[in-house]
């Protein structure tokens, strides 16, 4: 009997112990994945509304959460599709993006760390806080990603609307992609380029005495809802002038100013200063890298598009030409893309006042 016993408890301390050494539940797996991109450990975007919760709840969901996790972790990418649930409704569509694409971050990190003196390693949410800047971001209670909080889209701003973030990831409104309209008829392209050249305008003038400008364009920083209308979805490469303060003096770029805040782009080297922003860069940008895959020479030979619309657009893109000729380009192609717009009930964002005044 005594034998019989001894082997029980030795069978049963066996299994005991396979069981604390067995691989992670899938649970367990599921949330190690979810840390990792995240970026709990990062911090970059960590000030502000925090969604941790609903992620870790299930309440956010990638379209292809687990069931395709080599593309989810993917260099390239910086964006996904999700859904987003709470008591009040039933899922709604949202975008989860990086700041920058996840190769971006691992080279933005390695500087950080370097710039610290702690290697190629080290802990970026610690590096960070310690900084003089994040400590007076915390006393003045400012709150991050600070485009949407300081211009909100419920105030006429063209941001979608901000849900919070978590770790890098933040959590967005859900929009349709700009560049699935490439091949769209031309009259839903004309009415997508006055939009974005609006936009732009009312960015770089408006009544607060801000000057919004682009430093970098691609496609995806911008979007459309249901109704046509179009926003920006990702404010990660727009700057900020206070007119009314004027540009800060240029001993702020000296080197004992520069601190890690400076390598969250993937270099410590600090940006120009802001007397050296050109009134129509946004411009040039945007008709360069964005309106020439919407409207362009393409269009011209079907007798479709105005060739006068061709030129205005090829000087816009120009950064030679001087300010007041691309701005009188642009104002130029404006007028002939309203001219181009429809006036139907799938543009919503304008319908059917369309139908009574000019000026929609």
């Amino acid at each position: 009997m005594a034998r019989i016993l001894l082997v029980a408890w030795t069978m049963y301390l066996i299994l005991e112990l396979s069981t604390l050494n067995a691989s992670p539940a899938p649970q367990e797996k599921s949330h190690d994945f979810r840390r990792k991109l995240l970026g709990l450990d990062k911090c970059n975007a960590c000030i502000g509304t925090s969604i941790c919760k609903k992620f870790f709840k299930d309440e956010i969901r990638f379209e292809r959460w687990l069931s395709a996790q080599p593309d989810l972790s993917s260099e390239d990418l910086q964006s996904y599709e999700g859904n987003y649930s709470d008591n009040t409704a039933g899922l709604r569509p949202v975008v989860l993006s990086h700041l920058m694409s996840p190769l971006m971050h691992e080279i933005s990190d390695n500087s950080i760390c370097t710039s610290a003196d702690k290697g190629k390693s080290c802990s970026i949410e610690a590096i960070l806080r310690a900084t003089p800047r994040f400590q007076s971001w915390v006393r003045s209670n400012l709150l991050l990603p600070s485009m949407v909080k300081m211009f909100p889209g419920t105030e006429g701003w063209p941001f979608l609307r901000y849900h919070g973030s978590c770790g890098r990831m933040m959590v967005w409104a859900g929009s349709r992609p700009l560049r699935s309209l490439f091949s769209s008829p031309l009259e839903r392209r004309a009415d997508i380029a006055y939009q974005l050249l609006h936009i732009t305008q009312s960015l770089r003038s408006n009544s607060l005495q801000f000057n919004l400008y682009y430093t970098s364009v691609s496609e995806d920083m911008f979007g459309t809802l249901d109704d046509s209308r179009v926003f920006i979805i990702d404010t990660s490469t727009i700057g900020i002038i206070d007119l009314q303060e004027g540009p800060p003096p240029d001993e702020d770029l000296q080197s004992e100013h520069i601190d890690v805040f400076s390598c969250l782009s993937g270099s410590c080297a600090r940006p120009p200063p802001c007397k050296t922003v050109r009134a129509v860069q946004s411009f040039i940008l945007l008709c360069k890298h964005v309106l020439y895959n919407l409207i362009g020479p393409n269009d011209a030979p079907s007798a479709q598009l105005p060739k006068a619309a061709v030129r205005e657009l090829a000087i816009c893109a120009d950064q030679s030409q001087p300010d007041q000729r691309i701005i009188s380009a642009v104002q130029a192609l404006k007028d002939t893309l309203q001219s181009l717009r429809p006036c139907s009930a799938l543009y919503g964002y304008r319908y059917p006042e369309c139908r009574y005044s000019d000026q929609f």
